[in-house]
């Protein structure tokens, strides 16, 4: 996997789609800090969601974070290396069923309009 844009973003795409998530959930960087990430939520029952950040930076890989609400993340896990979509979803979802969530888009991103019915 390279580090430029198009191949770190359509990276980034693929392992939010493997998620159930959508495009608007990911960002990528190039530079000095190269690199992406998806945020998205993490729903247990009927709990509050808790806000997840899931990175890769090439040569060290992938930390899935809580945000905690101040500027530190805590790391609940890590998988290091870039790693298929599949694997990297797998990775995700394991590591949130370990604590009873499920991914889950944030309810402070954009949603996608409806698709219109023809009928």
């Amino acid at each position: 996997m390279t580090d430029d844009e198009p191949s770190t973003a359509a990276y980034m795409r693929a392992v939010a789609a493997e998620l159930g998530l959508q495009p608007e959930d990911t960002r990528s960087h190039t530079g000095d800090f190269a690199g992406g990430q998806i945020r998205f939520a993490g729903q247990a029952g009927d709990r509050e969601p808790s806000d997840y950040l899931l990175r890769w930076t090439p040569g060290e890989g992938w930390e899935l974070a809580t945000e905690t609400g101040s500027p530190a993340l805590r790391v609940v896990a890590e998988l290091p290396g870039a790693r298929a979509p599949e694997a990297v979803a797998d990775f995700a979802l394991t590591a949130l069923s370990e604590r009873g969530e499920r991914p889950v888009r944030r309810s402070d991103e954009d949603t996608p309009e409806p698709a219109q019915r023809p009928w």
